[in-house]
């Protein structure tokens, strides 16, 4: 019997070892490319060359106007006028989808735009975007949830810490819907799983140990019937204090809107800061109106690094007698309005929808931190960035919008397909009818990307910088995406950039609305200008400087940088981080011309995308690299 017992102590010991190993540690997809590519714009092809590493996948090359911004002011062309843009460089060419393995690989342009006719010449840039389409999606979490739409949040990532740098392990924070509160057995359920939990969960646990999983209770909500009580919206984290954070909230009682903030105890009753806002906020929703459940506080990070504000789309469904499609500004420190501003442009008093809906319902935003902020409806066909700088300015602007995407272009549409009820319409009564974006987000390079709902087999579409169609990616494997399935995205130069998505075909679980799935992409560019300059080479009269990509790339600990010097003379290397903070010096010093190498052992750095740049002379390189912990 003690035998017995030791043994079954030791496979405990060695199973529960086994478990603690057991991280969320993908392979990630890089993409680098020349900062500068020369071309003579006299008709013969351009090879745009760049480099794969991590994980091979489909690429597209998208060619922008550069520097013409201010030339471009209030344009809107295409079929049913679906693309406006204004004060932005603006697509000239999207590509087809290219298959690239790993190594050095290219793409072909023949200076061309998307309707075949030359480009003058002048200076362009260049940007490619690619994903990984082979491989099967990778677990993240089993206590995410992203699939029903009412019963799952939309998860927030906090992606920096409290000094504003990247975090080497971003973490979900998010929140229960309203709907467990309908269901009989909500009191029996798991505490993680009850209205009014608030739950964290951070990047490389693993994901089948419940007990990297820490939650908090916000003790008002409680499960009864919701139209009598109290409905609340996606968490955002404090970003000076990262202990506290706030959400929308929606009182069914007294009908209006606030932001409650809360500090997160794990494991216990958050606690409420009582002298923050209040429910007399003046900012009221029409009584007959349907929330969506989804609204999101967004911070906005000030350029002079004071205190940021806070974006709220007071989202609703289904109100058909009003114009209804608000957007506020709060001081996030004293919760005081900043000012609030009706978007007129998701108000559709003449569209030909079957349900007679007049409002676009916004259902979610994101920026990157600063002004530019990118929205997307819940029930319209209306994609959009927005400069709220403008509306800082002058409240009552028209001039707000950089670019939109409707109806018109056979790319995010569906009112065009045979059977339609009605053809052409921008407004649907539900989300089973739009093919609606659930989310939307830039990416490093300024790429659009959405997740998809009820659009065939479409997971997410990719728009380039100024709203043109450029992909609409299907993850391998993936069935229809159906109602009800959420996506997210991450792109800030961390081990973990990618799309997470729910529940792949093929996965049978237990509880199928619960866990989350991880799938790699990654964009990169540079600019085209005239000359004959080759890639990678600043100038011509500096054809012997050279910088090598690192090597090998990604890596973990070292990585080795090649470069050559034309001329002797004083040499640097620096290592800056993505937020351009430098980090550490590897060459600084007198040189000789010819071609030399350094090391750089990054065992004291945090796993993450770093860039290096050589300086000597007149000549200046950088380059991207990736290091894995």
């Amino acid at each position: 019997m003690k035998k017995l017992l030791l043994c079954a102590g030791v496979m405990f010991l060695f199973a529960s070892l086994a478990m603690a190993q057991i991280t969320f540690s993908p392979t990630i997809m890089e993409i680098t490319s020349p900062e500068e590519i020369g071309y003579d714009f006299g008709g013969e092809p351009l090879d745009i060359p760049f480099t794969v590493s991590g994980v091979p996948g489909a690429f597209w090359l998208v060619i922008n106007t550069h520097g013409k911004a201010d030339e471009i002011v209030g344009v809107k062309n295409g079929f049913l006028g679906w693309h406006y843009v204004n004060n932005i460089d603006t697509t000239v060419y999207v590509s087809g989808r290219y298959q690239r393995e790993l190594g050095d690989v290219k793409i072909t342009w023949d200076g061309t735009n998307s309707d075949g006719a030359k480009v003058p010449e002048d200076t362009y840039s260049y940007h490619i975007w690619g994903y990984d389409d082979k491989s099967q999606p990778q677990l993240v979490s089993n206590y995410i949830c992203l699939n029903h739409t009412h019963d799952c949040p939309m998860n927030t990532f906090v992606t920096h810490d409290t000094q504003g740098l990247v975090r080497e392990k971003p973490f979900i924070i998010a929140n229960l819907k309203y709907s467990f509160a309908y269901k009989e057995d909500a009191d029996e359920k798991p505490v993680w799983k009850r209205f009014g939990t608030a739950y964290k969960w951070e990047l490389g646990a693993n994901p089948e140990d419940i007990n990297n999983l820490e939650t908090t209770w916000m003790p008002f909500y409680v499960n009864r019937d919701f139209a009598a009580n109290y409905q609340y919206g996606t968490p955002l984290i404090d970003p000076v204090d990262n202990e506290w954070f706030y959400h929308s909230a929606r009182s069914h009682i007294s009908n209006n809107r606030t932001l409650i903030k809360w500090k997160f105890v794990p494991g216990g009753d958050a606690e409420q800061d009582m002298d923050y806002m209040g429910w007399d906020t003046g900012v009221e929703w029409p009584a007959h109106a349907q929330p969506i459940g989804n609204e999101r506080p967004l911070l906005h990070y000030n350029p002079d690094g004071s205190e940021p504000y806070m974006y709220q789309n007071m989202s609703t469904m289904h109100i058909k007698d009003e114009q209804y499609n608000p957007m506020v500004c709060i001081n996030y420190v004293d919760g005081e309005l900043v000012w609030r501003k009706e978007l007129d442009e998701y108000f559709f008093p003449d569209d030909n929808n079957a349900a007679d809906e007049i409002n676009g319902c916004v259902q979610n935003s994101f920026t990157r931190g600063g002004n530019i902020v990118i929205l997307n409806s819940y029930m319209a066909c209306l994609q959009e960035v927005i400069d709220t700088s403008k509306i800082f300015e002058d409240v009552n602007t028209e001039d707000h919008v950089v670019w939109q995407n409707w109806n018109g272009d056979y790319f995010m549409d569906k009112w065009y397909w045979e059977g339609a009820e009605t053809p052409w319409a921008c407004l649907a009564e539900a989300g089973t009818e739009a093919g609606v974006s659930p989310f939307a987000y830039f990416d490093m390079e300024h790429f659009a990307v959405y997740g998809r709902q009820n659009y065939g087999t479409t997971n997410m579409t990719i728009l380039s910088q100024d709203g043109t169609g450029v992909a609409n990616v299907t993850f391998f494997g993936q069935e229809d995406t159906v109602y009800g399935r959420k996506y997210m995205m991450l792109d800030y130069g961390t081990q973990y950039d990618g799309a997470y998505l729910p529940k792949p075909a093929g996965v049978t679980k237990e509880d199928q609305d619960w866990g989350m799935w991880f799938v790699t992409f990654d964009s990169n560019g540079g600019l085209i200008v005239p000359g004959e300059v080759q890639p990678g080479v600043e100038e011509e009269a500096q054809a012997s400087y050279a910088l090598e990509q690192n090597a090998p790339n990604p890596f973990n600990p070292t990585t080795t940088i090649g470069f050559t010097l034309a001329e002797t003379g004083n040499v640097t290397i620096d290592v800056y981080n993505v937020t351009g903070q430098k980090v550490d010096t590897l060459v600084s010093g007198f040189m000789d011309a010819g071609s030399h190498s350094v090391v750089w052992d990054a065992s004291g750095f945090s796993a993450g995308v770093y860039f290096y740049t050589i300086k000597s002379g007149e000549f200046s390189s950088t380059m991207k690299m990736t290091l894995l912990k």
